[in-house]
């Protein structure tokens, strides 16, 4: 098939060519299989008779033709690369993610499967184009044989909104020797409508601390120099990081920009090159597509339940913290019920290493409800304490709904301001 198709592209760019020394103008871009050829035929031959000749000669050797004015770009597709195509588009609707972590998880399994079209199906129309013709040339078998992803570890960065998610994914590889070394992407997750689709993909590959910083004319950065003194392998360890125009430089994880004078010596980041012809003489030498200035951040201690499948993180001072287990009630509200208990449920309260009996401080209380029982506590079919206003919810994965008690704090014991600081980091994450 493929030397069919090659043989009708011989003979397509063999017509444009004869056309294209008589009517002069801009070339046009000929794709096959979503791969550019490059050609230097004119664009102004490319009309209904033209096309009806080209689609003659596809249509016998298996393929199709079209053209696509707004971009002046011709396409020919062979039926086995439709056949995919549309394959490929089944996985995207059955696989369409309604959950950010979901997405990660379904991208990661497919680079550790080595399946492009795992990867393809969670990605934004705009990734899609990126990555398609990369995709078709390796016919959706993603990454090579050995070394090969043993395992990989998706944790979560940062968030905007419940919108937008940014995760690290962290591959384990390893080969037939059982070596192993790490590598890292970044990915971003937007919401787009009700799906949740990977936006951008970050490869880190390189990190360190800022050791050397070359200006330029106007004195303006041109360059940085990294040094990793953890030199793990799936990273360089050094590297000259060049600034131009468009290298994007972020606050950590956010999307908030930085100048490239605002970088200082000692700086810890986290860099990912562009595409470019890169120096290769080691340390090698790189454009830089996006820079992130990574602050040194609070270790954080992390209460996990693998009863009910979340995690809560806690500042370093909470490190003693203390379990408080006890149970809400609901009260019905339906005629005739009225103050008859109908639910119950477990609440768990973290409590603060210095709290006494003497000096309580402001716990942590999270309620824990089934899905069944939030569904009919927002139907107002009963009610928990005296507050107006119900429970509001932290987070939520396929059995529990995990929320904050109306009026927690209405105390206003010592501690309480920082425990209002800790909920509204999102520090509850579910399983």
């Amino acid at each position: 098939m493929k030397k069919k198709i090659f043989t009708a592209i011989t003979v397509v760019v063999f017509l444009l060519s004869l056309a294209s020394s008589v009517l002069a103008a801009s070339t046009i871009k000929l794709f096959l299989n979503g791969k550019e050829f490059k050609t230097t035929v004119s664009s102004k031959i490319v009309n209904k008779k033209t096309l009806s000749l080209i689609r003659g000669i596809a249509k016998p050797l298996g393929a199709t033709v079209t053209w696509d004015d707004k971009n002046k770009s011709l396409h020919i597709e062979d039926k086995e690369r439709e056949a995919q195509k549309a394959q490929v588009h089944l996985l995207h609707e059955a696989l369409i993610p309604k959950e950010p972590l979901t997405a990660a998880k379904t991208w990661a399994e497919g680079v550790k499967t080595r399946n492009g079209a795992l990867q393809y199906a969670v990605m934004s129309s705009n990734l899609k184009k990126e990555y398609y013709a990369k995709f078709v040339e390796a016919n959706w078998s993603a990454g090579v044989s050995s070394p090969w992803v043993e395992s990989y570890k998706v944790t979560e960065k940062y968030k905007i909104d419940n919108e937008m998610y940014r995760y690290e994914v962290e591959f384990t590889y390893t080969d037939s020797t059982k070596s192993k070394f790490a590598t890292r992407e970044d990915i971003t997750i937007n919401k787009f409508k009700d799906d949740w689709l990977i936006s951008s993909i970050e490869t880190i590959e390189a990190k360190g601390e800022i050791t050397e910083i070359t200006l330029g004319e106007g004195k303006k950065v041109k360059s940085i120099f990294i040094q990793d003194q953890a030199g793990e392998k799936g990273s360089y360890d050094q590297a000259n990081v060049i600034i131009d125009g468009k290298t994007k430089i972020f606050k950590g994880y956010t999307d908030q920009e930085l100048k490239a004078s605002e970088l200082q010596a000692g700086d810890k980041v986290e860099v990912t090159f562009t595409d470019d012809p890169r120096i290769m003489i080691y340390p090698v030498s790189a454009p830089a597509k996006t820079i992130r200035v990574i602050e040194a951040q609070e270790e954080l201690v992390v209460y996990r339940n693998s009863q009910y499948g979340f995690s809560f993180s806690l500042p370093e001072s909470w490190k003693d913290y203390m379990l408080v287990l006890d149970k809400w009630e609901g009260f019905s509200l339906r005629e005739g019920e009225n103050g008859k208990i109908v639910e119950t449920g477990p609440i768990i309260s973290l409590r603060h290493p210095e709290w006494t009996a003497k000096n309580p401080r402001q716990d942590i209380p999270i309620i824990i409800f089934t899905l069944d029982q939030w569904s009919l506590m927002q139907q107002e079919a009963f009610h928990i304490g005296a507050a107006p206003m119900g429970p509001s919810e932290l987070g939520r994965n396929s059995r529990y709904v995990f929320a904050l008690p109306a009026r927690y704090n209405y105390a206003f014991l010592t501690g309480y301001e920082e425990v209002d600081s800790i909920l509204r980091s999102d520090p509850l994450k579910t399983d």
